[in-house]
């Protein structure tokens, strides 16, 4: 059976209680071989919440979160909600400037760290105006407060402390800060509304027949948004949320069938490293329901291989930036689709709510453009108004988010054409890199591509990789591109890649992948 759904807007913690009415006795949290009811992770997070207000002598503004998945993680989370404060989400593994970064740009009053965390406290707290760190471990906990490393910050633990109970106003309030990379190289504060996420949660999720006996992957760090959408569909339906660790992720045969994974969630380059193993065979995962795609382009044989290792799973392909609370389109997988294996899978059509048009040239477009956005679901504007600059624009009495994506409106809903700053200038022509990408997909099925403007002989040339095999014929795959594109739009250089590098939330690692063309192009002798 499905959980309720309440209707109106309300806080996003009141999504959790939606989970504990109907699971009060049922696995919520399954983390490190411990598995928090619902009940018991709603009493740990009063005990949390009243340890935070009375540690701030009230109810504290922003809470850091500086914790990996860890109990610390998602009680620090749930609890800074419950008292009625913006959660931040912090890294341990990033590095310390840019963690001070987020805490003096969020303006941190508390801390919430596990022992990985604990290292960077200091740091921390003296970029911010912090009065109190929060540790689930007494050893933690003593030893911050034997260093004195917080000036003046109180150190405590839930221990002792006056349970608090959820507070239940201020819909309007932020829920959470999540920071993305900036163009500047600062990190970017994208401040989402708790009428925000629940627009979201709202429309995804009468798309799929959750209940209490579904059982969530955990994939991502809480810094990553959609970790957001496994957080909390999980809780509003009073499912288990079951937390993975990287190498859990990439062999989800050795976890899924044994913590009975109902739920899937995945970036299409997780998909494609598990794809690239091949070590699994066909219905190697057979007890999946769902699984959705999200945060990057899906090729379609990336999806097609994932459904042949889930038979039974409804394969879900959602799109959407940080800035529009995790996503706002969808498109079901259609297993028997003749598409070629060069095509991503559409994005599909807006969520209930969300409001699109496409703009080309500074006119609106009625078939391709760059896609903008309204509805509930849309943030207000960066936690620094400063770069807002371009990203928004009014038409018809109604300010729209500009994501920067370029799309195609067809049959299937929207289709993702590549990134409107995709575009770069080689021996004086303007290419754009995603066509060139879409090429070698074509050129060599069932494999990805990167491709990149990097510094050459006599200025900017091509270069990139195919990604899914150790060895290639790449003089074959250029043959063909050359069937495909024009002579300036042609790659001086392709690299077989057995397997991209990832980042921590699972995407194609380009920056690395563009410093190794960089570097290879620079040394053709160096070896690969």
């Amino acid at each position: 059976m499905s959980a309720p759904r309440q209707e109106g807007v309300k806080p996003l913690h009141a999504w959790f209680l939606d989970g504990l009415a109907v699971n009060p006795d049922g696995p919520a949290l399954r983390l490190n071989g411990r598995a928090w009811t619902y009940t018991e992770l709603h009493r740990a997070a009063c005990d949390w919440a009243g340890a935070l207000i009375a540690g701030c002598g009230g109810r504290p503004r922003r809470v850091g979160v500086l914790a990996s998945k860890t109990e610390e993680a998602y009680l620090g989370f749930l609890a800074a909600l419950y008292a009625g404060a913006t959660a931040v989400p912090l890294g341990p593994e990033y590095p310390v400037e840019r963690n001070r970064a987020v805490a003096a740009a969020a303006g941190l009053d508390a801390i919430v760290v596990d022992p990985a965390g604990a290292a960077q406290v200091a740091d921390l707290a003296s970029a911010a105006p912090v009065r109190v760190c929060l540790t689930g471990s007494a050893e933690v906990a003593a030893a911050l407060r034997e260093s004195a490393a917080l000036d003046g910050a109180a150190v405590v633990t839930p221990d002792g402390s006056t349970p608090a109970e959820p507070l239940n106003d201020g819909v309007d309030r932020l829920a959470y800060i999540l920071f993305t990379s900036g163009s500047t190289g600062l990190p970017k504060g994208v401040p989402i509304r708790h009428g925000n996420i629940g627009a979201f949660l709202s429309a995804v999720l009468p798309r799929y027949e959750i209940g209490p006996r579904d059982v969530f992957s955990q994939v991502y760090e809480l810094t990553f948004d959609l970790s957001m959408f496994e957080v909390w569909a999980a809780w509003a339906s009073g499912a288990c949320l079951t937390v993975l660790n990287r190498v859990q992720a990439l062999a989800p045969e050795r976890v899924a069938v044994r913590q009975g994974i109902t739920f899937w969630t995945s970036t299409p380059s997780l998909a494609a490293a598990v794809q690239s193993r091949g070590v699994l065979p066909a219905g190697a995962l057979p007890g999946l329901r769902y699984t959705m795609f999200c945060g990057e382009p899906l090729p379609v044989e990336t999806a097609r291989h994932w459904s042949s290792l889930a038979p039974n799973a409804v394969i879900d392909n959602l799109y959407g930036p940080t800035e529009l609370a995790v996503a706002c389109t969808g498109h079901r997988l259609d297993p028997t689709d003749a598409a070629g294996p060069d095509r991503a899978v559409p994005i599909g059509r807006p969520f209930p709510g969300v409001r699109h048009l496409l703009l080309e040239d500074g006119e609106v477009s009625g078939t391709v453009g760059e896609l903008c956005v309204a509805g509930p679901q849309r943030f207000d504007g960066y936690l620094d108004p400063a770069n807002d600059a371009g990203r928004f624009v009014d038409l018809d009495g109604e300010r729209w988010y500009r994501t920067g994506d370029r799309v195609r409106q067809d049959g299937d809903g929207l289709v993702h054409l590549g990134r409107t700053d995709g575009q770069v200038k080689v021996r004086g022509y303007r290419i754009e890199v995603g066509e060139v990408e879409r090429a070698v997909r074509r050129a060599a099925p069932g494999l990805d591509a990167a491709v990149f403007a990097v510094p050459g002989p006599g200025g900017e040339v091509l270069a990139g990789f195919v990604i899914g095999r150790a060895e290639l014929d790449a003089a074959a795959v250029l043959k063909q591109l050359a069937e495909l594109l024009p002579p300036y739009m042609l790659p001086g250089q392709l690299w077989p890649l057995a397997a991209a590098p990832l980042n921590p939330n699972g995407k194609i690692d380009r920056m690395a992948l563009r410093e190794e063309a960089v570097r290879r192009v620079a040394d053709p002798h160096r070896p690969a």
